[in-house]
Formats: C-alpha cells, structure tokens, sequence
C-alpha cells in the first residue's frame, strides 16, 4: 500500500467517486420528489386517445407512464452501441 492510500484510509477521505454516487442518489431523489409531487398535485382525470379507442387515466398515471417510456426509450439508446 503506498502512502496517499494509507492516509486516505485513516483520515477517512471522501474520493470523488464517491461523492460522484451520493450526488446521483440525491439526483435521483429530487426526480422521484418532484414526479410524487405532480402526481399528488394532478389527480383528476384525462382523455387518453390510442389508436382504436379511447380512456380516461388520472393525469399521474399519464405522466408516470411518459416518464418511464422516457427511460426504457434512453436506456435502449444507450444499449445501442454495444
């Protein structure tokens, strides 16, 4: 073990990868809030037309389905390439 690491290990340093994964968590956090938040804040129902019919959805349930057809649609395109 060379010394930056020992002193690492016993002062208790934070590395940047990890305050790179805490800051991805509260990122992630603040999207759940603020999703939670419109939902509670939008409860009343929409049309929602398809192709052959049509139905009505509370407007969270519409922004939640956007939101995750959002991330399956970027997580695809980020697969792409490999």
């Amino acid at each position: 073990m060379n010394d930056r690491d020992e002193i690492d290990q016993r002062t208790g340093a934070v590395h940047r990868r990890d305050l790179a994964h805490v800051l991805r968590l509260v990122i992630v956090a603040a999207i759940v809030a603020v999703l939670v938040a419109v939902a509670m804040d939008n409860r009343d129902d929409v049309r929602v037309g398809y192709v052959v019919d049509e139905a009505n959805a509370p407007v969270w349930i519409v922004v939640v389905a956007a939101a995750i057809g959002g991330l399956v649609v970027g997580w695809l395109l980020r697969r792409r390439g490999h």
